[in-house]
């Protein structure tokens, strides 16, 4: 590393130890960044250039602790001194422009202290260059998100939803006679899981109704259409489609944006409760998959709650049995729960039962 990046660097360290107040905070920022820039444009090493951006990220922190300490009326009001103790008592500028520093720097620097107090190994990441302060924001964005529907599931289960711990064929003669099979079992690129499914369905009642999703390759497709249904008919194939799918375009094939879904109806089930306008029938139902971009998607193949609620408001009523034996994400469970039924499901994934449990199942 460069003598005078060092000498530099150095000065702005002890700059930042010394700061009383955000004009020596700021001042630090830009000393720091215009060695970082340099650095970078000379091609020098990984560590010069680091050095750089960790003592600019902490002098970050510093201007946004100085910031929230001081209150700022609205209409470019000046400052207010601020009354912390372990602030000196200097007159701070009047105004943001007088330290040079814009609305949307002021913000960065107030998420970056608050990121360092909320989320410390998320700073840490941003100190060192792991990831950026936008793409922390994004993702503080996609946490919060996260925790709000969390939390608005929960408030809206009007009974409980159970995930059993265990292999669906090791507890399925714990398991009631029921109302409803909603279940998204894997796919075939994970191997044939027809035998399952099979055994489930003959554990549904003959005024029960079944919904089973599967991928959109011809071979599965064909496996399950040769599938033992028992006493369930096969009355229809259903399809979901999203809009939102991130696969890069195949060369030999079209790219799948949809999945199959079985519909089953006992002997004696009932008619489709019509919920809804119609749009909840139509056989091709489109509603984009959960987006990990936008914080609301906890499992690879999670499928859309609203489109689980669908389902389950056509095909059953308040108080009916709801069960899941590939339970995934729990998605199944909390949408019946949600609804008034009893719903039940089992995994034997802990990562995917752990999934269960954050966002509102309970053990049986």
């Amino acid at each position: 590393m460069p003598d005078f990046i060092i000498a530099k660097v150095d000065a702005a360290r002890q700059m930042l130890i010394e700061a009383k107040d955000a004009t020596d905070a700021k001042r630090v920022v830009d000393i720091a960044h215009a060695a970082e820039v340099y650095a970078r444009r000379q091609r020098m090493s990984a560590e010069a250039i680091s050095y750089a951006h960790e003592i600019m990220i902490e002098a970050e922190r510093l201007l946004g602790e100085f910031l929230k300490r001081t209150k700022r009326a609205k209409g470019g009001q000046p400052y207010q001194k601020s009354t912390s103790t372990n602030v000196e008592p200097v007159e701070p500028p009047e105004t943001l422009a007088e330290i040079g520093i814009s609305k949307k720097e002021s913000s960065t620097a107030q998420f970056v202290a608050t990121l360092a107090e909320e989320i410390p190994e998320l700073y840490e990441q941003v100190k060192s260059g792991k990831t950026t302060t936008s793409k922390a924001k994004k993702e503080t964005n996609k946490r919060e998100r996260r925790e709000r529907q969390t939390e608005e599931t929960k408030e809206s289960l009007t009974e409980q939803a159970i995930i059993i711990a265990g292999d669906c064929l090791t507890v399925i003669d714990s398991v009631a006679p029921i109302d409803l099979l909603l279940t998204d079992p894997p796919y075939f690129t994970d191997g044939d899981f027809t035998s399952h499914i099979s055994a489930y369905l003959a554990k549904v009642k003959p005024t029960g109704q079944a919904y089973v999703f599967a991928g959109s390759s011809p071979e599965e497709i064909a496996a399950y259409l040769r599938m033992d249904t028992h006493d369930m008919r096969l009355e229809q194939m259903l399809v979901w489609n999203y809009n939102n799918t991130g696969q890069r375009q195949p060369n030999e094939r079209y790219t799948s944006n949809y999945q199959v879904c079985f519909y089953y109806r006992g002997p004696m089930a009932p008619s489709i409760n019509k919920p809804a306008d119609g749009t909840y029938q139509y056989a091709c139902q489109t509603v984009n998959a959960p987006d990990a971009r936008i914080g609301d998607r906890w499992h690879e193949w999670q499928k859309p709650m609203s489109l689980i609620e669908r389902m389950i408001l056509n095909s059953s009523k308040p108080g009916d049995f709801v069960f899941d034996p590939f339970a995934g994400s729990g998605t199944t469970m909390l949408a019946a729960a949600k609804l008034g039924r009893k719903a039940r499901g089992c995994d034997i994934d802990q990562k995917a039962i752990d999934i269960c449990l954050k966002r509102g199942c309970k053990y049986e």
